[in-house]
């Protein structure tokens, strides 16, 4: 699990953005896709201290604050072409650490070059 000073780094959070731009999949089912990927994974889960992650069923939809549209992920998604000019805000971590997550669950490769 990426710490939060990672999630906040402005290359950390456009590779992420680059990568889920990737999936080629629509917005609205990049949600489905975490659910997929981190409910049907059957390891173990923890923070960077060792504490086990947990994540109730309703943690995703409440990270992207209940938004049915999931608009957020469009915006998102458009920082895989443009820079940042400034760091992610902290109101937005939930977010990032779900993506960011699934691609470590899904992906390990390409989540080692979206940490690099």
């Amino acid at each position: 699990m990426a710490s939060d000073a990672e999630l906040l780094r402005r290359s950390h959070f456009q590779r992420l953005a680059t990568a889920t731009r990737a999936l080629g999949i629509s917005r609205r089912e990049i949600p489905n896709w975490i659910a997929d990927t981190i409910y049907g994974f059957r390891g173990k889960i923890t923070w960077q201290d060792g504490r086990l992650f947990e994540i109730d069923d309703e943690d995703i939809d409440a990270a992207f604050n209940d938004d049915g549209s999931f608009r957020w992920l469009s915006t998102f998604m458009y920082f895989a072409a443009f820079d940042p000019r400034q760091a992610p805000q902290k109101r937005i971590i939930a977010r990032l650490r779900l993506i960011d997550l699934a691609f470590r669950i899904s992906s390990p490769v390409r989540a080692a070059f979206i940490a690099k």
